[in-house]
């Protein structure tokens, strides 16, 4: 069966479910996949645990070696000495942290969240379809290499992210020490702001992990539509006090796959801004919101098997 012909069964199989009704929207809002962002999370969360205990381990000898360069009398020179001790210890944290990546299992990991996304994004768009055109669809389709290409990017930039997090809060943590070293800040004063600048580091990474799930949902959520037809959907949000104003705004609005709408946030000096970046549901950063298709009879092409009704 040719496209042409497999989108004449799709029309009559779903001819009643339109009646007279050039389009419809779909009669339920798909769920957004809460339980693989909290899977992402807590292996981000794992991940840091060993981070954070690599840092406690390294840090008496290296606030005895700050406190030490605080006292002498050639502070220039020992400045570069601290230095040196500084970045060969967290050379030597980042050693450690890579051998223990191996029980995370790391690229392993990344793979089964990638796989419970996709799962959760199908069954979703199949009780969807089911909901709205009361047609059943081809699970094979979907089984063999649809999604394929699209999560093996993902993974792969997420093995990135995930790898440099120990680098950059490494980084981060590695200037507070020279900066406070040059500010003569007490050994006590920069442990807090070590602290706060890691609990910081946390923060970011896990904003990541949610990110993350978020924008896979939507590629995945776009690229279903897009593939049966679909050129349409409406904006739907969480509809909690989390959802953003922007967002808020959108709520309920149609737009299309190829036209999304532009973002903005609201100042108390300024007033509405526009940031210039334009997005669908779940593209923003860590936006939960979910696009529910508008199915058009004229292009509706759902890959369903059977034979149209008489």
């Amino acid at each position: 069966m040719d496209k042409l012909q497999h989108q004449t069964m799709v029309k009559g199989s779903v001819k009643q479910q339109f009646g007279r009704k050039k389009s419809i929207v779909g009669k339920t809002i798909p769920y957004y996949p809460y339980s693989p962002e909290r899977e992402y999370q807590r292996f981000v969360k794992a991940y840091l645990k060993l981070l954070s205990q690599e840092l406690h381990k390294s840090l008496p000898s290296l606030m005895s070696r700050y406190k030490k360069g605080l006292q002498a009398t050639t502070r220039y020179d020992d400045a570069s000495n601290l230095r040196k001790a500084v970045t060969d210890e967290f050379a030597d944290i980042s050693s450690r942290l890579e051998k223990k990546l191996e029980v995370l299992e790391l690229e392993k990991s990344l793979e089964k969240i990638s796989k419970a996304t996709k799962d959760a994004a199908y069954r979703e768009w199949k009780r969807v379809v089911k909901k709205t055109l009361s047609v059943n669809l081809m699970d094979d389709y979907y089984n063999g290499d649809f999604y394929l290409q699209m999560l093996q990017q993902w993974v792969s930039e997420n093995l990135r992210r995930i790898k440099s997090i120990p680098t950059e809060t490494l980084n981060e943590l590695e200037n507070v020490i020279f900066e406070g070293y040059s500010n003569g800040v007490t050994v006590e004063k920069l442990k807090q702001v070590l602290q706060s600048k890691y609990d910081i580091s946390k923060q970011h990474a896990l904003v990541i992990a949610r990110d993350q799930i978020a924008s896979l949902n939507a590629n995945m959520s776009k690229l279903q539509q897009t593939d049966a037809g679909v050129k349409r959907y409406r904006w739907s949000t969480a509809k909690d006090q989390r959802v953003r104003a922007c967002h808020d705004e959108l709520d309920g609005k149609i737009f299309s796959w190829d036209d999304p709408p532009e973002m903005w946030y609201e100042t108390k000096s300024q007033g509405v801004v526009y940031t210039g970046r334009c997005c669908h549901p779940g593209e923003d950063i860590c936006c939960r919101c979910v696009a529910i298709p508008v199915f058009d009879y004229e292009t509706v092409d759902v890959p369903i098997d059977g034979d149209p009704p008489q």
